[in-house]
């Protein structure tokens, strides 16, 4: 794997403190900028850490640590466990199901802190993706204030315009290419396109922009349509569901509990709601 470009998800980390029989602090499905954040960097620069509560001191007091990465967060595996002792006929009570993902995952302890590599950050991810969208009207409002220059207003009137301004702000931080409708024609669906495609970071964005409070059934009726579509895309691991002028909602912060890990035909994907 490399580690310039990393995956965005799902990273886990266990860290045992003692001897074999101490029970092991695990911390799952994190993102890579978490990790990284958390973990990573304390750990590789002598400074104190957590995991799952635990709080690592010094180096020195760790008896075992390991970092994984694996292709799905933590439940699909500790639910695959759970169906084969079911199968199997045994009430399995002793194992650990957040330890799983070691088993089953990549494992990258050394590579991450004991390789030596400190001088290469991580390539741009989803969050930082996510954070520009978040921002979005605060450059849209400096666009709209040019009257003192005597220049022509931005003005963001529809989805297009939104699009338009986001697509201009990823190209100037991601040396990754950003691309508009990306997906083909998918039978009974309204529209056959998605607003941006990042392909290298497996992401789409797909804009809303509210018109009034009376948008609030149409974008919850086109949700589940959209996901449909959406997870014909090969790449798919993140669709970030940006609602622009979210605030003219009835009740905005009900879109944020659509976000979460999905499964549509078969494909596996994360949601991430941005109120713009």
């Amino acid at each position: 794997m490399d580690l310039r470009n990393p995956p965005q998800h799902y990273w886990h980390c266990g860290v045992r403190q003692g001897g074999k029989k101490e029970r092991m602090s695990v911390v799952n499905d994190l993102s890579f900028a978490e990790l990284k954040r958390t973990i990573v960097d304390p750990c590789v620069g002598g400074k104190p850490f957590s995991v799952s509560g635990l709080i690592v001191r010094s180096s020195k007091d760790v008896s075992e640590i390991r970092i994984s990465w694996t292709q799905y967060p933590q439940k699909y595996y500790a639910d695959l466990h759970n169906q084969r002792m079911r199968a199997s006929n045994i009430a399995d009570m002793a194992t650990d199901r957040r330890t799983l993902v070691f088993g089953e995952g990549k494992d990258l302890t050394f590579e991450l802190l004991f390789s030596g590599d400190e001088a290469s950050p991580p390539e741009p991810d989803t969050t930082l993706v996510e954070r520009l969208c978040k921002r979005l009207p605060q450059a849209a409002r400096v666009l709209a204030n040019r009257s003192r220059k005597g220049r022509q207003a931005y003005e963001i009137a529809d989805e297009y315009d939104v699009q338009d301004l986001l697509h201009g702000i990823l190209r100037a931080y991601l040396k990754y290419s950003v691309q508009e409708d990306p997906l083909p024609k998918v039978a009974g669906a309204k529209s056959s396109r998605a607003d941006i495609s990042i392909e290298e970071l497996k992401t789409l964005i797909e804009i809303k922009y509210v018109r009034g409070p009376e948008d609030q059934r149409r974008l919850f009726d086109e949700y589940s349509q959209d996901l449909v579509l959406y997870a014909a895309w090969p790449h798919l691991e993140t669709l970030i569901y940006l609602i622009y002028n979210s605030s003219d909602l009835k009740d905005a912060e009900a879109f944020e509990r659509l976000a979460g890990n999905h499964e549509v035909n078969g494909r596996k994907f994360k949601v991430q709601v941005v109120l713009s």
